[in-house]
This record gives structure tokens, C-alpha cells and sequence, in this order.
């Protein structure tokens, strides 16, 4: 079947004219109403975003603070740890000074008398541990004298007090002999004596000062490994 438009050219342009416009605006319509729901769904996707980003950094923080936490709790471990360490140092290495004067005492000879005993003890900044040396850790001097001129009164006295250890102290740690005098000591200074001429009638004595080195009440420092360097990368060419 056939369709022949009998209208002039005017009026068909004008009849096509509406639906032109309709469909531009329809168009239009439509682009405004995608570009309006693009917006919107951007904004709630940064909105989501922005939520997103700040619980991260809420996270990031409270796991910045557990660690700052954690920091804490392990410096405070190796402070104890150190307190306890002095403090088991200090009371495994204490002289009992009680019982080693009785021991003293029970060791002196009838024939010799002390009538003064000074103990000299280091700080622990004093210690210096130089190598080839042997570091003491104070020394205890006992003024000393005999009853008559005889100097093997004091070499009874020295043997006395150090029960002949001397043969093994560098086979064993003596120290964990509670009963044995020489057990917190190194040695002996030189035997050495001088003569005190009586007076008005009382008779020559021998005079002794016998000085013995304390073992070291702290344990020398172990050295401190230099910090390890990672090898340097060259530069690519």
C-alpha cells in the first residue's frame, strides 16, 4: 500500500517539528536525570570512602598505640629483668661478715692479736679489668701483732686463713665454700713484718699488716657487638 503526504513542504516541517523537540528534551531529560544519578552515586562512594579511610586510621592509631604500649611493657621487662639480676648478683656475691669474723677469730692464733681490721670495697665504677691484670674487688688489711719475735706466728696465721686453698683455688670456685674464710678472697700481699722494740720493761713484738684481695663483686660487662651494616646497592647504570 501506498502513502502519498498531500501537505505542502511547509506544513509537513512543521508537523516533524514537535517531535523533534520532544526528542531533544527527552534526551536532555534523560542525560540530566544519568548525570544526576552518577553524582549521586559518587557522592556515596566517597562518603563510603571517606568512612572507609578514617576507620583506617582509627585502626592505624589504636595499633600505633598497642605498640607504643607494647614498647612500654618490654622496656619495662628489661628493667626488672636487670633489677633482678643485680639483685640476685648482690646476694649470691654478699660477704656475711657475721659469721667470717667468727671465723676469724676462730683461725687467729693464740700468739697473735689484731687490733685493727679495715675492709675496702670497690664501686663499681672503679673496676677497670685491664687485660693481663687480675681485677679484686677491694682489699681487707688486718693490723697485726705477735706475741715475741718469732715471724713463724704469722706464717701460721696466713696459712691459718687461707687453709691452703691457694693449691686449688684456680681449679674450683671456692666462693661456694660458705664455711671457708678464703672463699670471697684472691690472696695474700707479701709476708712482711717489722720489729717493735719494747718499753719500760715490756718485751719486742712483731708487727704485721696483712692485706688480702676481695674477689670482685660484679661480674665484668660482656662487649658490645658493633651494629651489623647492610651492604650498600650499587647504582644501576
Amino acid at each position: 500500500m501506498i502513502k502519498i503526504n498531500l501537505l505542502p513542504p511547509e506544513l509537513v516541517r512543521a508537523a516533524s517539528l514537535p517531535k523533534l523537540v520532544f526528542y531533544t528534551l527527552a534526551g536532555s531529560v534523560v542525560a540530566v536525570m544519568l548525570g544526576g544519578i552518577a553524582s549521586l552515586w559518587m557522592w556515596i562512594d566517597t562518603g563510603n570512602m571517606k568512612r572507609g579511610l578514617e576507620n583506617r586510621r582509627q585502626e592505624i592509631a589504636l595499633v600505633e598505640g598497642q605498640a607504643s604500649e607494647l614498647d612500654r611493657i618490654n622496656e619495662d621487662i628489661a628493667y626488672y629483668k636487670e633489677r633482678e639480676k643485680a639483685i640476685i648478683q648482690i646476694k649470691t656475691r654478699r660477704i656475711l661478715w657475721a659469721p667470717k669474723l667468727d671465723q676469724l677469730v676462730a683461725l687467729t692464733p693464740p700468739d697473735i692479736w689484731i687490733t685493727k681490721l679495715q675492709m675496702d670495697t670497690l664501686d663499681p665504677g672503679e673496676y677497670r679489668w685491664e687485660d693481663g691484670k687480675r681485677q679484686t674487688g677491694g682489699q681487707l688489711s688486718l693490723t697485726c701483732y705477735s706475741e715475741g719475735t718469732d715471724p713463724s706466728s704469722f706464717t701460721r696465721f696466713r696459712s691459718n686463713l687461707s687453709e691452703d686453698s691457694r693449691l686449688f683455688a684456680s681449679m674450683i670456685d671456692v666462693s661456694a665454700l660458705p664455711d671457708h674464710f678464703f672463699g670471697d678472697f684472691l690472696g695474700f700481699s707479701p709476708h712482711a713484718w717489722t720489729l717493735v722494740e719494747g718499753e719500760e720493761g715490756e718485751p719486742s713484738r712483731l708487727q704485721s699488716t696483712i692485706q688480702i684481695d676481695l674477689k670482685p663483686l660484679y661480674e665484668k660487662p660482656k662487649p658490645v657487638a658493633p651494629p651489623v651494616r647492610a651492604p650498600a646497592k650499587g647504582k644501576k647504570g
